[in-house]
């Protein structure tokens, strides 16, 4: 992977800078994951499906920060019928786009999700997306508490994140809380390549 860019994501606060960043490297950044052999994806998506009955497949899932549409593909691979994508660079959902696994892709705001999008959704997924250098740590509780009752977040922490405690607080406050369980946890390979971890796990909304 093009270090330039991780350390670009990494090193850049501003929300708008970051969306530029991501903008910048929507064409390459299959292809730099690819090499770097991103296992992240699959391991979050086998998680969800672990957790979920055989109906549960066709119940439209938000697909939250789907970049270029990795995750997605990962998804319907998986059997996953009903995918809707969002995201803040308009760069990355052209590419998620292109890839046809989804029924629609929504530009999302900076910050926190509407809870009224959420809301509407049994199953959220976010691959990386609430993150050091993606979304803010307030995501992870914003998401869960707007989720219906028994809704779940499949998501995944990569090692930066791992080792940010505003991020890990946030996640602590989250599955400790009488409004969620946490069903699912698992640290393991995130990019092969760079010998990097990350850890998927699956909240259910209570």
């Amino acid at each position: 992977m093009s270090q330039n860019y991780l350390d670009k994501i990494y090193g850049v606060d501003d929300a708008e800078k970051q969306r530029d960043v991501y903008d910048q490297w929507a064409e390459s950044y299959d292809s730099e994951l690819e090499r770097n052999n991103y296992l992240t994806p699959g391991r979050l998506v086998d998680a969800l499906k672990s957790c979920v009955k055989e109906g549960d497949l066709t119940t439209p899932v938000l697909d939250f920060g789907c970049g270029t549409g990795i995750s997605g593909e990962e998804l319907a691979n998986a059997g996953f019928k009903r995918l809707h994508g969002a995201d803040v660079s308009e760069g990355m959902l052209k590419m998620a786009e292109a890839k046809g696994v989804y029924e629609k892709l929504v530009t999302l705001p900076f910050g926190n999700p509407d809870p009224g999008l959420v809301s509407r959704y049994r199953l959220v997924t976010a691959v990386g997306a609430i993150s050091h250098g993606a979304a803010p740590a307030s995501c992870l509780p914003a998401i869960v508490m707007a989720l219906p009752s028994g809704g779940r977040l499949a998501l995944s922490y990569n090692q930066h994140t791992l080792e940010d405690d505003e991020y890990m607080q946030a996640l602590d406050r989250t599955v400790n809380s009488s409004e969620a369980v946490l069903e699912f946890s698992e640290d393991g390979p995130h990019l092969e390549g760079l010998d990097t971890i990350s850890r998927v796990m699956v909240i259910r909304r209570r």
